[in-house]
C-alpha cells in the first residue's frame, strides 16, 4: 500500500481520528464525560469551553494548514486528545476543575486543526466520482473508533449497576490510544505535493502563502452565499451531542450506558456506508443524488427527534428529579435503544450530506481546506450553544 496514494492518506487520517477523535466521543457518549452522574455539570462546562475554541480554531484552521501544511497540522491536532482525557480523570479522582476546564481549551485549539486535514484530504485527495466514499471511510474509522472506546468501557463495566464513574484503567487506556495517533500523523502524513494517483498525475499545486492571506481568504468564505447558506445547517449536524448522552447519563445505570454508547457508535459504521451508495451512485446525476440523500437524511431525522420527544414527556424525565436508575433489563429499554439507533444513524448522515455538499463546490486545494475548516467550526458553534444550554440546566425538553 503506497503511502503516497490518496486513498492511503486518507485512510491513515481515518485511523488517526480512529485513535483520537473516535475515543473522546465514546467518552461523551457514556455522557458526564464518563464520570460520575454527578460529574455531568462540570463535563458539560468543559464542552461548553471547548467547541467555543473550536470553533475559533476552526474558522482558522485552514489558514493554518495551508502555511504550515498538513503534518505538522494534523500532529499538533492530535495532541489535545489525551491531555483533555488525562484532564476528565483527573477531576473524577481529585474533584478539581481547573484541569478539564484546561483541558477544554487545549483540545479546542487542537481539534480545529486535526478536522481541518481531515476534511482536506478527503475533499482535496478524492476524484469527483469517489467523495461519498471518502467521506464514508473516514466517517467508519471514526465510528470504529468510538465502538472500541465504548466496547472496551462497556466490558470492564459490565456488571456494574451503579451510577458511579469508569475505573481509572478505562482512562489509561484511552490516554495510551490517543498519544499513538500522534505519532502516526508525523510520521505517515505527506505533504500534498508527494501525493500521486494511481496514474501518476499530481494534485493540483498546493503552494504556501503568506498568514495574512489566508486569514482574508477566511473572511472571504462569508461572501459565497452557497457557504452562507449551509451555516444552520453545518452548526446543527451534531447538536444532539448534548442531549441523548446526558439523558442516557441520566436514566440509566453505568453499564446501561456503556451499551448504550456501543450501540450508538456501532450503527453509524453500516449508515455510512449505506448512505454513501446514494451519494456516490453515479446512475444518477449529481443533483439527483444529492436530492435522493437530503430526502433519506430528512425522514430520519424527523423520526428520530419525534422519538426523543415522545420518550421525555412519556416517562417524565427531568433533571430535577431523581435518576430512574434503569437497567437494560428493565422492559423501559426496548424503547430507548430504539432512539439511540436513530439518533446514531441521524448524526452520521447529517455529517456525510453537509460534506459532501462542501466536497462539490470546488477542487481547488487551499480553497477546501479553508471549506474543512470552517465546517468544523460552524458545527462546533453549534456544540457550544447546545452545550451551554445543557451546563444552564435548562430542561431536557
Amino acid at each position: 500500500m503506497r503511502i503516497t496514494r490518496p486513498w492511503t492518506q486518507n485512510f491513515i487520517s481515518g485511523v488517526v481520528l480512529l485513535l483520537t477523535v473516535g475515543i473522546y466521543l465514546a467518552v461523551i457518549g457514556l455522557g458526564a464525560g464518563g464520570g460520575k452522574a454527578s460529574s455531568a455539570q462540570v463535563s458539560t462546562a468543559t464542552y461548553t469551553t471547548l467547541y467555543a475554541v473550536f470553533a475559533l480554531s476552526g474558522f482558522f484552521g485552514g489558514s493554518i494548514m495551508n502555511t504550515i501544511g498538513p503534518k505538522w497540522t494534523m500532529t499538533i491536532g492530535a495532541f489535545g486528545y489525551p491531555f483533555y482525557v488525562s484532564g476528565l480523570w483527573y477531576y473524577d479522582a481529585r474533584g478539581q476543575e481547573w484541569y478539564p476546564l484546561l483541558g477544554g481549551v487545549v483540545i479546542g485549539l487542537c481539534a480545529g486543526l486535526l478536522w481541518t486535514v481531515s476534511g482536506f484530504i478527503q475533499f482535496a485527495y478524492a476524484e469527483e466520482k469517489d467523495k461519498g466514499t471518502y467521506i464514508a471511510w473516514q466517517l467508519f474509522l471514526l465510528n470504529l473508533g468510538c465502538t472500541i472506546g465504548s466496547s472496551v468501557a462497556f466490558g470492564i463495566n459490565f456488571h456494574d449497576t451503579s451510577l458511579n464513574g469508569v475505573p481509572i484503567s478505562v482512562y489509561l487506556i484511552f490516554i495510551i490510544i490517543m498519544t499513538s495517533a500522534v505519532a502516526l500523523a508525523f510520521f505517515a502524513i505527506v505533504p500534498p505535493e508527494d501525493v500521486r494517483r494511481d496514474d501518476g498525475t499530481h494534485l493540483a499545486v498546493f503552494t504556501a502563502p503568506d498568514f495574512r492571506t489566508e486569514v482574508l481568504g477566511c473572511f472571504e468564505l462569508l461572501k459565497d452565499w452557497r457557504i452562507v447558506s449551509l451555516i444552520i445547517p453545518m452548526a446543527a449536524t451534531e447538536m444532539s451531542q448534548s442531549l441523548i448522552p446526558t439523558l442516557s447519563a441520566y436514566s440509566f445505570n453505568l453499564r446501561t450506558r456503556s451499551l448504550n454508547s456501543v450501540i450508538y457508535w456501532l450503527v453509524q459504521i453500516p449508515a455510512t456506508f449505506v448512505y454513501s451508495t446514494i451519494l456516490d451512485n453515479t446512475r444518477f446525476q449529481r443533483r439527483v443524488r444529492g436530492l435522493m440523500a437530503l430526502t433519506v437524511g430528512a425522514i430520519i431525522v424527523i423520526a428520530n427527534w419525534a422519538l426523543v420527544l415522545g420518550l421525555q414527556i412519556k416517562h417524565n424525565l427531568n433533571r430535577h428529579q431523581p435518576s430512574p436508575e434503569w437497567d437494560w433489563s428493565d422492559p423501559v429499554y426496548g424503547e430507548f435503544v430504539i432512539m439511540i439507533l436513530l439518533a446514531g444513524i441521524s448524526l452520521a448522515i447529517d455529517q456525510m450530506a453537509v460534506m459532501w455538499i462542501l466536497g462539490a463546490f470546488s477542487n481547488e486545494p487551499r480553497l477546501l481546506a479553508r471549506y474543512g475548516g470552517f465546517f468544523k467550526a460552524m458545527l462546533s458553534a453549534g456544540l457550544c450553544v447546545a452545550f451551554g444550554l445543557e451546563a444552564g440546566s435548562v430542561s431536557y425538553l
